[in-house]
C-alpha cells in the first residue's frame, strides 16, 4: 500500500471516530502533516481541528507479543499523570480499516535530546519511572535480568549469522564477548531484580524536550526489569550511534550516574557495578540488531511497507554495523 493511500485511511478513519475520543466537540478539519517512518512502524503527524495527534500504524511487532499495541496503551495509560509520556487516546487491533493495529497519542511539540545537552534531566526522568510499581502491567517480565540480557544478545547473534551477508569479523567478535561474560553472569545475576518498569529503548530519538520538560515517546516493548537495563541502554554506545556519531563524555556519563543515584536512591556504587557488567551486553545487542537490519536490506528481506523507511535510515544502520565497535566493546570491558 502507497503512503498516499494509507493518508486517505486515516482521514477516513478519523471522520468516523466520536469527536470526544480526540478531546474534541466535533471534527471539522483532518490535516495529514508529515510523516516519520521508525524501524518497524510509520507515524503521521495529524492536526484534527486545531489539536495535532501521531496517528500509528505498528507495520511490525517490535516486542514480538501479539497484543503489543494494546501492551503499550495500557502502560502509557498507567503513565498519564506522571508528566513521563505522551497521552493516549486510542488504539485498535482490529484490523478492520487497515492490515495492521494502530495507535494515536497527542503529539508533543519540541526536539529530541542531544548529547550536548545536560544528561541530569534523562536520569531525573528514569529515576521518576523506576520509581513506580508496575502492578497489574501486561507487559513482559524478565525475572532474571543478567541472564534473560545475555540469551537476548545470544538470539541476537544467531539471527545475525543466518544473514547471507553477515561480516565473519562481526560473528567472531560477538562470540568472543559473550564467551567472556559467561562467568561473570552466573556470578553476578543475583544483583538483578524485576522490580520496575523499564522503557527498554532509551536512545536520544526517543526523547523529546517540550514546554513542560523532558517527555519519552516511542513505549513499543516496556518490560519489567531491573532499572539497569535503561541506565545501561542510554549510557550505551550503541544506542548513541544510533542517534549521532557524538558519544557521551566521560564527564557526562559520571554526571549522570551521580544524578540518577540521587534521585533515586540507588547506591552509588552499586549502580555503577551493575552497570559495567550489563552496559557492554545492551550495547552488542544494539549493534547486531544494526548489523541485522543492515543485512536485512542487501538481502531484500525488508517488509515492503518499510523499505523506503529502511533505506533512509541505512547509513544509521552502517554506523552501527562496524565490526571496529564491537572491538572497543572488547577492549574496554573485558580486557585480559
Amino acid at each position: 500500500m502507497k503512503v498516499s493511500a494509507f493518508e486517505k485511511k486515516i482521514v477516513h478513519y478519523l471522520k468516523q471516530m466520536p469527536p470526544r475520543m480526540m478531546g474534541l466537540e466535533s471534527l471539522n478539519l483532518i490535516e495529514i502533516l508529515d510523516m516519520t517512518p521508525g524501524a518497524y512502524n510509520l507515524n503521521y503527524h495529524v492536526r484534527v481541528n486545531e489539536k495535532k495527534f501521531i496517528f500509528r500504524i505498528n507495520i511490525e511487532q517490535q516486542s514480538g507479543l501479539s497484543n503489543q499495541i494494546e501492551v503499550e496503551f495500557m502502560v502509557l495509560k498507567f503513565l498519564e499523570s506522571q508528566s513521563i509520556a505522551p497521552k493516549v487516546l486510542h488504539f485498535d487491533d482490529s484490523k478492520k480499516y487497515f492490515d495492521f493495529d494502530i495507535l494515536i497519542e497527542e503529539y508533543l511539540e519540541g526536539p529530541h535530546l542531544s548529547l550536548g545537552q545536560d544528561v541530569s534531566e534523562v536520569a531525573d526522568l528514569l529515576a521518576k519511572l523506576h520509581s513506580l510499581k508496575p502492578v497489574n502491567l501486561p507487559c513482559v517480565t524478565w525475572k532474571d535480568p543478567l541472564l534473560d540480557t545475555y540469551a537476548l544478545v545470544c538470539s541476537d547473534l544467531e539471527k545475525y549469522e543466518a544473514q547471507k551477508t553477515a561480516n565473519s569479523e562481526t560473528i567472531m567478535l560477538a562470540k568472543t564477548i559473550l564467551k567472556k561474560a559467561e562467568t561473570e553472569i552466573n556470578d553476578r545475576r543475583h544483583l538483578f531484580q524485576a522490580d520496575c518498569l523499564n522503557h527498554t529503548d532509551v536512545a536520544c530519538d526517543n526523547f523529546i524536550k517540550t514546554a513542560e520538560g523532558l517527555r519519552m515517546i516511542d513505549w513499543e516493548k516496556p518490560r519489567v526489569d531491573d532499572y539497569s537495563y535503561d541506565i545501561g541502554c542510554f549510557l550505551s554506545e550503541g544506542a548513541q550511534l544510533w542517534c549521532t556519531e557524538k558519544v557521551l563524555s566521560s564527564a557526562d556519563r559520571d554526571r549522570f550516574l551521580q544524578t540518577y543515584a540521587q534521585k533515586s536512591g540507588n547506591d552509588l556504587e552499586r549502580l555503577c557495578e551493575k552497570n559495567k557488567i550489563r552496559e557492554p551486553l545492551i550495547s552488542l545487542h544494539w549493534i547486531l540488531w544494526g548489523a541485522t537490519k543492515l543485512c536485512d536490506l542487501k538481502d531484500h528481506r525488508t517488509i515492503a511497507q518499510l523499505v523506503a523507511a529502511h533505506e533512509e535510515k541505512k547509513q544509521r544502520y552502517e554506523r552501527l554495523a562496524r565490526p571496529k565497535n564491537i572491538q572497543k566493546l572488547l577492549d574496554t570491558n573485558y580486557k585480559e
